[in-house]
């Protein structure tokens, strides 16, 4: 190289102070600059390319929660029937139908299809802004891109779920067709209205002949890692008062209630039951009615309960207190208790321990009663939410766990972990209505910190964005 140098310096000198690196050199420069930019924009279009399938990955990790849609933010497919409406989601490969349901409202109250109070929606089937979709979260899939719609769409929205604690995402696809949309043939759950029991895949409630406001079954199925044994003695709703100037010690319990189912929706993936509850006190006393829009979801229970109270319980009443509870069979061991006030925990077996004796009384947010054995993994967990500013009564524990202490009418005589909560100083509440909202959630295999996954459906819940479909 250095002769070769040495000659071309020789020839060319000028030309080395023009262009000391030489025609061949500069050529071969100019070859590796184009190989550098030609790697960069491979890399950069790779790069793009995982960025945007990262984009369109699903990352939202929750699985329970249900989702509801309000028919004002659907305003592209307000109109289209129902019947003509389906919901989507993508695998990977294709668009493929996923259970889900339009329950139509009016004046924001549901309009039941069967039972006393059946009527229809006076848009004759149509979407409109006071309608709601529902179907539940673990549905949604990965984001479509892009846009690949089947044949006969006419138009579309995508709904994006996002979880606000961490920005997981998902997405499903509501579409209109011109004709009836294709549907699931997935049925979570199902009314079974002679028996009066409510059967999804994730667990089963039964009430009480006797009592229709009492749950007598209450089964996690083994779909989810259950036993199909039921956890449910009955449950227990007491009152008790004393009227004033000592006239009469008033008790009630469950059996006294009248319930009256006036309509119901059994759809895909969600049962609305609309029930009215009563119970006659004594004398020309009114009647305090309880109206609950019970809603069964695939994976849990709400109750949002409206309390009317015709008038102030300190009008008749010197003291009053109520108390709602389930009692469980005595052939259902190795349970332990929690809430948040007492996180460690106590063992259930019918016999009252210190630790028992000892737990905190005060008013709760959420409790759970969890099993503790590989025979019997299922538990439930339940949280009570209300407006304390509103209420001024205290929703405290009730817990009794002793075979020993009848508390009729009961199947299994005794308390075998007696759960729940109980209403003290009723006697301020004033006349009027009061709502209160009780959720209850299958649970298999607790360990405390479980409950949060299930705190965080009232607490964060998921919120949907709508996006139209841009036309293939």
């Amino acid at each position: 190289m250095a002769a070769k140098w040495e000659h071309d310096s020789t020839e060319r000198p000028f030309s080395l102070f023009i262009d000391p690196l030489g025609t061949g050199e500069r050529l071969w420069i100019i070859r590796w600059w184009r190989f550098f930019l030609r790697l960069a924009a491979v890399v950069c279009l790779v790069s793009a390319a995982a960025f945007a399938a990262n984009a369109s990955m699903k990352t939202l990790t929750r699985t329970t929660d249900p989702v509801t849609v309000p028919g004002h933010k659907l305003r592209l497919l307000q109109g289209w029937k129902i019947e003509q409406l389906g919901l989507f989601v993508f695998d990977g490969k294709a668009l493929r139908p996923i259970p889900f349901q339009i329950d139509e409202r009016r004046d924001g109250q549901y309009v039941y299809p069967h039972g006393e109070i059946a009527s229809t929606d006076v848009d004759d089937g149509a979407l409109d802004a006071d309608d709601e979709l529902a179907f539940i979260c673990a549905d949604a899939g990965p984001r479509l891109q892009p846009f690949l719609l089947p044949p006969g769409v006419e138009a579309g929205l995508e709904l994006e779920v996002v979880d606000p604690r961490d920005g997981g995402r998902a997405y499903v696809y509501l579409l209109a067709f011109a004709g009836p949309a294709p549907r699931s043939n997935v049925d979570y759950v199902q009314y079974h209205e002679q028996a009066n029991e409510i059967e999804t895949t994730d667990y089963l409630i039964g009430y009480h002949a006797d009592a229709p406001i009492s749950a007598a079954k209450l089964y996690v199925k083994p779909a989810i890692g259950g036993t199909n044994v039921s956890v449910a003695d009955r449950q227990k709703v007491r009152i008790e008062g004393d009227l004033f100037w000592n006239l009469m010690h008033l008790e009630r319990n469950e059996n006294d209630f009248r319930a009256e189912v006036l309509g119901y929706i059994d759809g895909p993936v969600r049962i609305i039951r609309r029930t009215k509850n009563w119970n006659r006190l004594v004398w020309k006393i009114p009647t305090p009615s309880v109206e609950l829009t019970s809603v069964y979801w695939k994976t849990g229970m709400e109750f949002p309960l409206t309390i009317d109270l015709p008038f102030k319980i300190s009008t008749f009443f010197r003291s009053a207190a109520m108390r709602i509870y389930i009692d469980t069979p005595p052939q259902v061991t190795g349970r332990r208790y929690y809430n948040d006030n007492n996180p460690q925990g106590v063992d259930i077996d019918g016999m009252m321990s210190e630790a028992e004796r000892n737990l905190d009384p005060a008013a709760f947010d959420w409790q759970v009663v969890a099993g503790s054995r590989p025979e019997h993994p299922e538990g439930w967990f339940s949280r009570n939410m209300y407006d304390k500013e509103k209420i001024p009564a205290s929703m405290v524990l009730y817990y009794h766990d002793d075979v020993g202490r009848l508390d009729p009418p009961e199947r299994y005589p005794g308390c075998y972990g007696c759960l729940g909560f109980e209403f003290v100083d009723l006697d301020k509440l004033p006349a009027g209505k009061f709502s209160i909202l009780i959720q209850m959630y299958p649970i298999v295999n607790y360990r405390p910190g479980d409950e949060r996954r299930l705190l965080q459906i009232a607490d964060a819940p998921l919120q949907v964005n709508s996006r139209v479909i841009p036309n293939n």
